[in-house]
């Protein structure tokens, strides 16, 4: 499938991860209407590692694109990391790691912007 968007940030995050963890496997979909966490709290998105081994990603499609990116970036962590690892520092690695690749790519590809020259 082509995308037409040259400066896709989804489609950098997924290279970003895709650099970092070439052997993690998972499929993505946006989800309109995920139910709350385990807590009440409103989810935005959520892996599923299931009983079988596949493992995907949904990620609230009702939110803006900045924040979509973000929770993306998120759950790729968890991906990268497994399920014991949760919100630990394992998973904060990863998902440090995640963004630092996404960043190296974008300036690899657009150069570096004002803010990160600041």
């Amino acid at each position: 499938m082509e995308n037409p968007f040259v400066n896709d940030p989804f489609a950098l995050v997924w290279q970003a991860f895709k650099n970092l963890y070439p052997d993690k496997k998972c499929e993505v979909n946006w989800y309109p209407d995920l139910p709350p966490a385990d807590d009440g709290s409103p989810a935005y998105g959520m892996t599923d590692f299931g009983v079988d081994g596949t493992i995907r990603v949904f990620v609230d499609a009702t939110m803006n694109v900045n924040d979509a990116v973000e929770i993306l970036a998120h759950e790729l962590a968890h991906v990268a990391v497994g399920i014991d690892s949760e919100h630990g520092a394992v998973w904060e690695a990863a998902f440090d790691a995640i963004f630092q690749e996404y960043g190296r790519i974008g300036n690899e590809m657009f150069g570096e912007t004002e803010e990160a020259e600041k």
